[in-house]
């Protein structure tokens, strides 16, 4: 009985010993655990998350002026080339070319390189709405034909010019649309063309007008008094 007994309380030990052993072991893995935690928020967790957030910020810097990109594409102004034509009975007065008179003249002193217009015309020839424009440049004469509809310069002839005559502008001191209201108060029907240009150095429009009951007339406006001449 008494080496039984005392196998027993050996066995006790033993069994003590291995408990203690393993709460130990428990304890150093719990140990290592929470000083592996702190690493992560250490400096090294900040530099990796600055890194990322920099990451972030660059793919939507990215994605921003992708998208800058995209709209700035979209936002541009269409050709003028893709515009439809007015038809050849079109009324000018109601309806106007893709290349208006201003930005004709625009396109014509490009042409030129400068210089000042004494003469505009528009007029519907060979199935093709064009401008015609006198550009005098001290004393170089540019007569330029411009496709109405897409502004290329059909035609851009040169030759000396010795003339003084004045320089038109259709926006002032007379627009062309004032002109159309006075010419149409006196002989109605459509606008099928027109001219401002200069006569003994007195600046008028000519308009073409188709009268509604039949025939053409032609109607000069001056720019400065308004008076009308109708020329049958």
């Amino acid at each position: 009985m008494t080496r039984t007994s005392v196998r027993s309380r050996g066995t006790v030990r033993s069994l003590a010993l291995s408990a203690l052993v393993l709460g130990l072991a428990a304890g150093c893995g719990a140990d290592s655990g929470s000083d592996e935690a702190p690493a992560v928020e250490g400096p090294g967790a900040s530099e990796q998350e600055d890194a990322s957030t920099t990451a972030d910020d660059d793919t939507a810097s990215d994605d921003g002026a992708s998208d800058d990109g995209a709209a700035s594409d979209d936002g541009g102004e269409a050709p003028a080339a893709g515009a439809a034509a007015p038809p050849e009975d079109a009324d000018l007065a109601t309806e106007q070319p893709p290349i208006t008179a201003e930005k004709a003249v625009e396109i014509g002193l490009g042409a030129a390189g400068g210089g000042e217009p004494v003469q505009i015309e528009i007029d519907h020839d060979d199935d093709v709405w064009e401008w015609e424009l006198e550009i005098v440049d001290g004393g170089r004469q540019h007569d330029l034909d411009i496709d109405a509809t897409s502004g290329e310069v059909i035609e851009h002839d040169q030759d000396d010019d010795d003339d003084q005559d004045p320089a038109v502008d259709v926006t002032s001191p007379m627009p062309y649309a004032e002109a159309f209201e006075i010419a149409l108060g006196k002989e109605p029907g459509r606008v099928s063309g027109w001219d401002l240009s200069s006569d003994d150095g007195r600046i008028h429009y000519t308009i073409d007008i188709d009268r509604s009951g039949g025939g053409d007339v032609e109607v000069e406006v001056d720019v400065e008094t308004g008076e009308v001449r109708v020329d049958d």
